[in-house]
Parts: C-alpha cells; sequence; structure tokens
C-alpha cells in the first residue's frame, strides 16, 4: 500500500512539472486595474489552482461549522429526552414494587 502512495505521488508530481514546463511562456495578467508582465504562464494556472483550493475549503468549514452546532443541540435534546424516558422508567419501576403481591 505504502509503495502505491509514493508511485501516484511520484506520478502526480511529474504530471504536475509537465505542465508547467509545457506552459512556461510570459503572459500579462490584468488584475483590478493593475497590469502584470513577463509572469509564466504555469504562475497563473498554479495561483488559480490555490485560490480555487482556498475557496472551497473556507465552504467546507462553514459547512462544518454549521453542522457541529446542529449536532450540539440535537445532542443536547436527545439528552434531555434520555433523562426524561430514564424518570418514567423508574417510576414505572417504583409502581410496580408497590403493586406486587406478598406471598
Amino acid at each position: 500500500m505504502k509503495e502505491i502512495k509514493i508511485f501516484v505521488t511520484v506520478a502526480i508530481l511529474l504530471t504536475v512539472v509537465w505542465v508547467f514546463t509545457q506552459n512556461a511562456t510570459p503572459v500579462e495578467l490584468k488584475l483590478m486595474g493593475a497590469v502584470y508582465s513577463n509572469i509564466p504562464l504555469y504562475f497563473v494556472i498554479l495561483g488559480s489552482v490555490i485560490l480555487g483550493i482556498l475557496f472551497g475549503f473556507s465552504v467546507t468549514i462553514g459547512q462544518n461549522i454549521k453542522l457541529r452546532q446542529g449536532l450540539k443541540l440535537i445532542d443536547r435534546e436527545r439528552e434531555k429526552l434520555q433523562g426524561e424516558v430514564d424518570k418514567r422508567r423508574q417510576a414505572v419501576l417504583e409502581k410496580d414494587e408497590d403493586v406486587e403481591p406478598n406471598n
């Protein structure tokens, strides 16, 4: 299993290096009114990928926080209901003990 992970990692790295060497052409980048000249295309691609990952990660974190809050509410409700069930069980057991005929 370890060898497969190493093989996949090396394959991905070689693919990334190959893509970067194929896209080393300098380009002009215009961002919010600013112009950046002679930036390698692979740098623009890498920056876009990193920004996409960060955006996706931030969305995922927001969803996880909401889910955890919901789970806390559900857990509190479950504990409350479990307490009620335990009280009723105890009341039934005590009632049964009082009603039992003495032989």
